[in-house]
């Protein structure tokens, strides 16, 4: 279906996250804080 924003995992129709062969729920996604706080891209350029 899609990746999830926090972890850039995959996204099963039904919630789910894949990962090498493991499947959790969306709502237990291990946290990564460079996901979750993206720049926007202009700030990016220098």
């Amino acid at each position: 279906m899609g990746t999830c924003p926090k972890c850039k995992l995959r996204i099963r129709r039904n919630g789910n996250h894949i990962k090498l062969g493991t499947t959790w729920y969306h709502k237990f996604c291990p946290r990564r804080p460079v996901a979750a706080k993206k720049p926007p891209a202009a700030a990016t350029k220098t």
